[in-house]
């Protein structure tokens, strides 16, 4: 992508947006200024840095042969030359930056589990081929160098999801982007049924790319971790939660920042302007779907309007039907191609501290109350318990459904809503045992090297409901790195008041209450055992395993453990092969993972060779063997293996 006039387009005739939308230093110069000094606060030892900096020689498989990936997988998919290519986040995350060809050309994926970024370039520099390895961070995000020994002379320093360089030879020089998008692996081969996807690489240093460097991650994740933290250049941001996803445009004539929660709001479709050019932002078209595009809004010299209707994208003057990819497939445009605007999908903090400058997109409407909703959210399974709330007098208004990729293990839709002044998410989970956990656990993530247990919340279990307090004010700081303590977050007195507790309750009693065997009544039998068991936690979607229908981490006796829940004893075998160090209880799968198993435990970042690593002394203890199975027998459960 490279422009070089500025003239404006006065009509649509002969419209051509590549000439509308400029892509110069003056897009350059909307970055940040490059501080060496501050960036160089972020310190990484470069014997274990090098573990995670990149891949050069990535293998793709067919959907056919992707038998190690889930349909909830989160990928970032793209199309090149008609050839479509999907990269798992569990595997890519481990190296940040992807080296490949595809379609006979050369491209560079970038990605960062903090910034939550995946990003595609034609990887050619002056009209040559050139492979990047990730190097440092700047303003708390990412950065790569180019190998630049073709050129005899020193390397650049660029911004990895922009594709921009920000000190060194090249600076100012943007890469060629070529579209992504965010999604699962489940809706990515709907729109591609012969995509291929990026395959776990045989590393002897990742030997199991689900457990590793960035497994703790899960969407929108808050947290910067202290060390991006030091690399910011001024002050905090406190306009906008660093967590939430945005998709950032950085042209000529526009710096902003659309985010997805604001953009769903809106209806999923935005129209804006760069320019003189009309462009529209879209974003999923499922509500719990993740996805955003920006696109020219011109096509065949007029000005298209879109909406969505039925979890589709329909333009108001042909209604013709388009998909998140910009293309129409149905009706008058079959076929036609909307021409992608250049943009990046991060999370806020990612895209602000580089971009200080940007705008950044609200919703400016009212949203309606319910009983109203917006037409795009399906709250029919919802009803009979919104309609309780409702009694309380206290309006409610439902602001978006949680994405997929950001819903509990077993739950199956979710909203977050405002009743009254509070801030709260609802679950719908697969059983009530799995809503009892859920509540027990206080939906805490295992997320090193932040913490063993990350957003905790207080929240009340309604059969297989859940209805969660998630007040604005959790943090003591923009970074959300310090949690406040409890007695100082306002949690709604809907879950905490224990006479509206108890009402909420009865007036929902014909909910159904069918139970599992349970994560909570495991660790409590292990306890009365007399095994001391700390830190449960939920392991982050990244690790789940096919057949895995949940997990949580905990410390047993001082080892760590991830313990996986299966669909039944027959996936549990399978998972057993899959994983070593680990023992199975007919479902139950018990994996040793030890705190020092990885050259950087912090980050974990090459994983010692299999004779330095002090597997628990627990998987070959035949009475902890025992008292797993006799948990088992009391759930009509038994069987054990071990490996």
């Amino acid at each position: 992508m490279s422009h070089t006039s500025d003239e404006q387009q006065g009509s649509f005739n002969g419209w051509n947006h590549t000439e509308s939308v400029q892509l110069s230093s003056r897009a350059a110069a909307n970055l940040e200024p490059y501080q060496p000094r501050i960036s160089g606060n972020f310190e990484i030892p470069a014997h274990v840095g090098k573990l995670v900096a990149q891949c050069d020689k990535p293998d793709f498989i067919s959907r056919e042969d992707a038998s190690s990936m889930r349909d909830d997988d989160y990928v970032v998919g793209l199309v090149l030359n008609e050839t479509a290519v999907a990269f798992p986040m569990w595997v890519a995350d481990n190296y940040h930056i992807i080296n490949c060809v595809i379609a006979g050309v050369p491209v560079v994926y970038v990605t960062c589990e903090r910034c939550q970024s995946g990003s595609a370039f034609h990887s050619i520099v002056n009209g040559k081929s050139v492979k990047f390895s990730a190097l440092g961070m700047y303003n708390a995000s990412l950065t790569m160098t180019d190998r630049a020994g073709f050129l005899r002379r020193p390397g650049s320093l660029w911004l990895h999801y922009e594709g921009v360089c920000i000190d060194g030879p090249r600076k100012g020089v943007f890469l060629d982007s070529i579209p992504t998008f965010h999604t699962t692996w489940h809706d990515w081969v709907k729109l591609h049924s012969d995509s291929v996807v990026m395959a776990a690489p045989n590393d002897k240093h990742h030997r199991d790319a689900r457990h590793g460097h960035g497994r703790e991650e899960y969407f929108a994740r808050p947290g910067m971790d202290p060390p991006l933290v030091l690399t910011i250049t001024g002050n905090l941001d406190r306009r906008f939660p660093e967590n939430e996803i945005v998709l950032g445009i950085n042209v000529d004539q526009l710096l902003k920042a659309y985010p997805l929660k604001e953009v769903k709001k809106s209806g999923s479709v935005v129209h804006d302007n760069i320019g003189d050019l009309p462009i529209v932002v879209l974003a999923g078209p499922r509500a719990d779907q993740v996805t955003m595009a920006a696109y020219s809004c011109v096509v065949r010299d007029k000005r298209l309007t879109f909406m969505l209707k039925d979890d589709e994208f329909i333009d108001e003057q042909t209604c013709s039907t388009w998909n998140i990819e910009g293309k129409a497939i149905k009706g008058t445009l079959e076929g036609e191609q909307l021409c992608s605007i250049r943009s990046h999908y991060v999370r806020w903090h990612a895209w602000f501290y580089p971009h200080r400058e940007t705008e950044l997109y609200t919703h400016q409407g009212g949203l309606p109350t319910y009983p109203k909703v917006r037409p795009e959210l399906e709250v029919t399974g919802f009803r009979d318990l919104l309609d309780c709330l409702a009694t309380l007098e206290r309006p409610i208004i439902i602001d978006n459904a949680v994405p997929r990729l950001g819903l509990p293990h077993e739950a199956s839709t979710g909203l977050s809503m405002r009743v009254g002044s509070d801030r709260m998410n609802v679950y719908r989970f697969g059983n009530a045992t799995a809503a009892e956990d859920y509540v027990e656990f206080q939906g805490a993530w295992f997320c090193q090297p932040i913490s063993t247990k990350i957003g905790r919340k207080v929240s009340l279990r309604i059969g297989n409901f859940v209805l969660e307090s998630d007040p604005e004010n959790q943090y003591a700081d923009p970074a959300q790195f310090v949690r406040l303590p409890d007695p100082e977050i306002r949690w709604s007195d809907i879950v905490t008041d224990l006479d509206v507790r108890q009402w909420v309750r009865s007036e929902l009693l014909h909910v159904v209450n069918d139970k599992v065997p349970s994560f909570s009544a495991l660790i409590k039998h292990l306890r009365k055992s007399q095994y001391d068991v700390v830190e449960a936690a939920f392991l982050p979607h990244t690790q789940l395993r096919v057949g895995v229908c949940n997990a949580v981490a905990a410390t047993i006796n001082g080892d760590r453990f991830a313990i996986y829940k299966c669909l039944n004893a027959d996936s549990a075998r399978q998972v057993l092969n899959d994983v070593p160090h680990a023992i199975r209880v007919d479902r139950w799968v018990f994996r040793s993972i030890p705190i020092l198993m990885y050259q950087d435990p912090c980050y974990e970042m090459g994983q010692l060779p299999e004779n330095e690593i002090r597997w628990s002394y627990l998987l070959t203890d035949d009475r902890f063997a025992k008292c797993v199975e006799l948990f088992c027998a009391a759930s009509s459960e038994s069987n054990v293996d071990s490996f």
